[in-house]
């Protein structure tokens, strides 16, 4: 449909009203040199203070219990605004199929409870001009664990969700910060920009730093989940399926952010520096796709506030065999209201054209980046220089 990423620029542009802005310490950008992403500084979370609850921009339609597409009764949010069940499954189908439509008339058609139906074209656009965002549905190529039947959910635990977006980022950034190696932790020791060699075959060598360096990584992100405001009061089934279904996307994600794309040196999580040069036997084609995505991301000025929430929505998602999905679709539309809030109040992403959609438009790309990722695995496991770790096979095992 015509409903591109630049469609839903007026998210943020919705959001701007007279408030006050979010009273942080230092709006930390992750800039291009590590040093200089403010981990440090920020590494107690004293030093992120906790921000003014007046703060805290709520979406409201002209009816809380109304949804904004047709105006038929809607008892919650579904993908950051409060629809009906009918028009989340509407969007929900027309993006997952990214079916084309054809207005007949003008563009302009009535979308309501008795004549949403009418025009598939103006309801899918109204969709977007109410605020849903089309970047956090999940493709059918990579919705999760295949092959296995959802459960019939048990009663729903207690649910302790921070009801505060503002609580909840604050919460985030500590989490994201806590996950990152400091600046003065990083070891340079391996570090080197020998270019000889590049041109050959991988050997054992290569392929077991490649896996030491991706399970290391697995593990600090595996804890940072368990740091995440409300994850463990998910059913413990839905923590294993939506961590594990997320893990190579959040490895490309969060090394991205903390690599340095010009110089090419790469940061991984327990703070080894490597130049890519050191990596591509390893890593293949594939992270040279990981180094542009980490140029894309850094050009758009990242805080470190907005890449916690972006962080969270890559695990946050829908996902086939889901015990309790509404329990989750409840947290994710939190996450949207946080980032909606904040990209709204921050001077430095608010003055960039279509900031949120161009943020959430990484998404997608990010899931192109995790199948080629998956690619490598597969290859490297036919090669059998060197046999798979556990949880590399059990990644390959549930997305076969």
């Amino acid at each position: 449909p015509s409903g591109s990423l630049e469609d839903m620029s007026h998210l943020g542009q919705s959001l701007l009203q007279e408030q006050e802005h979010f009273s942080v310490a230092h709006p930390h950008s992750s800039g291009l040199t590590y040093p200089t992403m403010g981990m440090e500084e920020a590494r107690s979370f004293g030093s992120i203070q906790q921000l003014d609850g007046s703060s805290s921009l709520r979406l409201k339609g002209r009816n809380e219990g109304s949804c904004a597409v047709c105006g038929d009764h809607a008892s919650c949010q579904h993908y950051g605004v409060r629809t009906c069940e009918g028009c989340k499954g509407f969007f929900k189908r027309t993006v997952q199929k990214n079916s084309k439509y054809v207005c007949l008339a003008n563009k302009d058609c009535p979308v309501d409870k008795k004549r949403r139906n009418r025009c598939q074209f103006c309801r899918f656009q109204k969709c977007l001009a109410v605020g849903m965002v089309k970047e956090v549905v999940r493709t059918d190529s990579l919705k999760g664990r295949r092959g296995r039947l959802p459960s019939k959910p048990k009663a729903v635990p207690d649910a302790t969700i921070p009801p505060a977006p503002v609580s909840l980022i604050t919460s985030l950034v500590r989490a994201h910060i806590e996950s990152n190696p400091g600046s003065s932790s990083l070891d340079y020791s391996q570090y080197a920009e020998d270019e000889y060699g590049l041109d050959q075959k991988e050997d054992a060598r290569d392929v077991r730093q490649f896996y030491n360096l991706l399970t290391t990584s697995l593990e600090v992100i595996r804890k940072w989940a368990k740091d995440i405001p409300g994850f463990s009061d998910f059913y413990s089934e839905d923590q294993e399926l939506l961590l594990e279904s997320a893990l190579v996307e959040l490895f490309i994600l969060r090394l991205a952010y903390r690599s340095d794309p010009v110089t090419k040196k790469l940061i991984f999580c327990d703070g080894t520096v490597l130049h890519k040069s050191q990596c591509v036997r390893g890593f293949g084609e594939w992270i040279d796709s990981i180094l542009e995505f980490s140029q894309s991301l850094h050009r758009m000025k990242l805080s470190d506030y907005s890449f916690a929430c972006l962080t969270a929505l890559v695990m946050i998602t829908d996902r086939h065999g889901l015990k309790d999905p509404k329990h989750v679709e409840d947290f994710q539309n939190q996450l949207i209201t946080c980032l909606k809030d904040h990209v709204s109040t921050c001077s430095v992403e608010r003055s960039q054209p279509n900031y949120l959609s161009r943020l959430l438009g990484k998404l997608p790309e990010l899931r192109t980046l995790c199948t080629q990722g998956l690619q490598r695995l597969i290859c490297l496991k036919l090669e059998d220089l060197v046999p798979p770790p556990l949880i590399v096979e059990k990644i390959l095992m549930n997305t076969s």
